[in-house]
């Protein structure tokens, strides 16, 4: 049932028990108020009573007369009119009726004897028989016994009236106090009601409140039955789960805006990208955490207006402010790329943008824009440039290097043979020995050309550098003078590095004697090795693979070099001497060695200072043992008998080899191209060297020769010579596993000795 009905119930039930009471009260009253007055009356005739038995007491004590007894008739005959009206009511007035009509029949027998007076009490009293005492006496009894009975009637009446009255009064006492105590139960049944249907809910739901302030998302509240209170639960639950409804969406919401933060977050620390904004009215700058960084200040710092344009350099102050005013003034936007100096002094370039905003009247009131790390791209864009300058002269180099280093074997070659041909006393062998240097040089420039282009063919093997080094010492020695104090300190133990041992000898000169250029009045030449490891942070930012190197420092006390020229020292045919000491080509060759070789390099100065040049060398993982093969030039021409192929596509260089292997007792059969080469190999001929150039006309090249060749002659030894190999042997920079090559240009010796190397390896 619900609440309303329930409380109609209650309402009108209480209504009703108390127009009940209140018609209890009034019917009672009225009984009441009907008794007394019915007592009043019996009071009253009980008085006549008194008076009429005081009336006979009159009679007894005076003689009575006709007067008397007239004033007693009427007084009886007035009872026995009351008593009649008794009788006519609730009253059981039978035996006082029955006494006062005695009584009155008395005195009226008492003038029956008086015939010829029909009122005997109003005649003269001399006549009247009651007038006789005897007579007189017995009447005065008889009413003086019927009056006594009259009373005792009326009082017993009297008291069975008061007896009525107190029944009475005692039901209505029940009746009220039964009224009461249901009206009572009542109350106690709306309470228990109220306690229950209302009560309880409500403290209900007040609990409900109180876990939900204590942040008790899944408290609900009771439902009691199915009234208001039910229903008023029921909407309290439904509003908390609309509630957790909205809070889940909200959550949603703010894990989507923390994703879209984070995203962003991310975005800006990966492009090193922010956004900042200055309010014109309150000079007030806003950076982000990112810009913060940029600038090398901690997170939440934002500067002062007038600190603005310190942060940028000198000659980009005029720059950004003249682009910031014309923003401010003119709604004009800018997008730059200028260099600014952190926190560290160190010059950071940035890409800063900005646009003007507005109030709502289109008034501007400040300026707002993004700021952007750019020095990783700029730095790649470096990169790039370098290398597209590496690759247009490795372009150059490849494009010239064959033709020159053929036109230099054949120089050098014939060089060689009219300098041993000549007479010291003959004046045309200084002139052969001038072909002859030249030559030299012209090798020597087109192989540093190759190093820096990273074009030149290595065959790295594990090395330890410290017995290079020792090895090389003397030389090194020698090389830079007796002014000039050299010092090697290495670590124990130093690991073992993969790299090419005679052009690493090479580099490390190249790196001692312009150490010795640096210092023209003497110094220190220190070189020191250690065990490293680059971090993962350092490579990427470096361009090279991080992990295990041995790093070679070579330091010099000379002259250093300045700020503006040290990014340009490995640039090829850069140089700060002068043109009679340099070409500019003993850095560049030393990078692309050392970049060919998987390394990296890099170059610290002071002016007045000097300059430390450090080398990192990647440790070598196989340690497995190489053929070792004597790299110094033997003085003796290594000769021998047996049968050679040579194909060269050069008729010069052809023609050179070929007299310079008869001439060292083998048997040679030539051939000008690959078609010719096959034929030979296909015939009945013994071969037992193939000696041929990598770089052949029509696309059969050197390698696809060989591998035709080795299919038909398994026991075939191949020594390549080429002075540019393209990609054929050479991958990575590196040599195929078990490949022989002789570079051109080459001396006769290397000739003698590559020749025989190769007919010895397998045996």
């Amino acid at each position: 049932m619900k609440l309303v009905q329930t409380s109609i119930f209650f309402i009108t039930a209480c209504l009703l028990g108390l127009v009940f009471l209140i018609a209890l009260g009034v019917w009672s009253y009225h009984q009441v108020e009907t008794m007394r007055l019915e007592l009043n009356s019996l009071t009253t005739l009980n008085n006549k009573i008194d008076a009429l038995s005081v009336g006979s007491d009159n009679l007894v004590i005076f003689r009575p007369d006709d007067h008397l007894w007239q004033v007693f008739l009427s007084d009886a005959r007035t009872i026995q009119n009351d008593l009649s009206e008794l009788e006519r009511g609730k009253f059981n007035a039978h035996r006082a009726m029955r006494h006062i009509d005695q009584l009155i029949k008395s005195v009226e027998d008492a003038y029956q004897y008086l015939p010829e007076n029909n009122n005997p009490i109003i005649n003269n009293s001399q006549m009247n028989p009651l007038s006789l005492p005897l007579r007189s006496r017995l009447l005065i009894n008889q009413v003086a016994d019927h009056g006594i009975a009259i009373e005792s009637s009326i009082d017993q009446l009297m008291l069975e009236n008061q007896q009525i009255i107190e029944s009475h009064i005692n039901r209505i006492l029940f009746i009220f106090m039964m009224s009461t105590l249901i009206f009572g139960v009542l109350c106690v049944l709306a309470f228990n009601m109220i306690y229950q249907r209302i009560a309880l809910p409500t403290r209900n739901l007040i609990n409900t409140i109180s876990r939900i302030s204590q942040d008790d998302d899944k408290a609900r509240a009771e439902v009691f039955g199915k009234d208001e209170m039910a229903e008023l639960s029921m909407a309290f639950n439904g509003l908390l789960d609309q509630k957790d409804r909205f809070h889940q969406q909200i959550l949603q919401q703010q894990n989507e805006l923390k994703k879209q933060a984070e995203l962003l977050e991310i975005a800006g620390r990966i492009t090193r990208f922010g956004g900042w904004s200055v309010d014109m009215s309150t000079k007030q700058i806003n950076w982000s955490n990112m810009v913060a960084r940029i600038h090398g200040k901690p997170e939440g710092y934002s500067p002062r207006f007038e600190e603005r344009l310190a942060f940028y350099i000198p000659d980009h102050q005029p720059h950004i402010e003249a682009l910031f005013k014309n923003c401010y003034q003119s709604g004009i936007p800018y997008d730059v790329e200028l260099q600014i100096l952190n926190s560290a002094g160190e010059p950071v370039w940035v890409r800063t943008s900005g646009e003007a905003f507005r109030d709502n009247e289109g008034n501007i009131t400040g300026v707002h824009g993004a700021f952007q790390d750019i020095s990783e791209r700029m730095e790649l864009e470096n990169r790039l440039r370098q290398s597209q300058r590496l690759e247009a002269v490795g372009q150059l180099t490849g494009g010239v290097a064959h033709d020159f280093n053929n036109l230099l074997t054949v120089v050098i070659g014939n060089a060689q043979i009219l300098t041993e041909s000549f007479e010291d006393s003959s004046r045309l062998k200084p002139l052969a020995d001038m072909i002859l240097q030249a030559g030299y040089r012209g090798a020597e420039l087109t192989r540093s050309l190759l190093a820096f282009a990273r074009k030149q063919p290595l065959d790295p093997k594990p090395e330890q550098i410290k017995p290079l080094i020792d090895q090389l010492w003397p030389l090194l020695e020698r090389a830079v003078g007796e002014e000039i104090g050299t010092k090697f300190i290495a670590e124990e133990p130093l690991k073992d590095v993969l790299v090419d041992a005679g052009q690493f000898e090479n580099a490390l000169l190249n790196l001692a004697l312009n150490a010795k250029d640096a210092m023209p009045k003497g110094g220190q030449l220190v070189i020191e090795a250690e065990n490293t490891h680059l971090p993962e942070q350092y490579a990427h930012h470096h361009d090279i693979a991080a992990g295990d190197y041995v790093v070679l420092a070579v330091s010099d006390s000379g002259c250093g070099i300045d700020a503006d020229k040290i990014d340009k020292v490995f640039e090829p045919f850069y140089t700060t001497k002068s043109k009679d000491k340099g070409t500019g080509l003993g850095l560049a060759m030393v990078y692309g060695f050392i970049k060919q070789s998987n390394g990296h390099v890099n170059i610290y100065s002071e002016p007045g200072q000097g300059t430390t040049v450090r080398l990192y060398l990647p440790v070598a993982i196989d340690k497995t043992a190489q053929l070792t093969v004597n790299k110094k030039d033997s003085d003796t021409l290594q000769v021998g008998h047996e049968s050679i192929l040579v194909v060269e596509d050069d008729p010069l260089v052809r023609e050179y080899v070929l007299t310079q292997l008869k001439a060292l007792g083998y048997d040679v059969l030539s051939a000008a191209d690959g078609k010719q080469a096959m034929d030979i190999l296909e015939s009945e001929q013994s071969i037992d060297l193939l000696l041929t150039d990598v770089v052949l006309p029509e696309g059969f090249n050197g390698r696809k020769i060989a591998e035709h060749a080795l299919k038909l002659r398994p026991a075939l030894r191949v020594l390549y010579t080429s002075g540019y190999t393209e990609n054929s042997i050479v991958h990575h920079g590196r040599l195929d596993k078990g490949v022989l090559l002789l570079s051109k240009p080459y001396k006769r010796e290397e000739l003698a000795s590559k020749v025989r190397m190769a007919l010895l390896t397998g045996e």
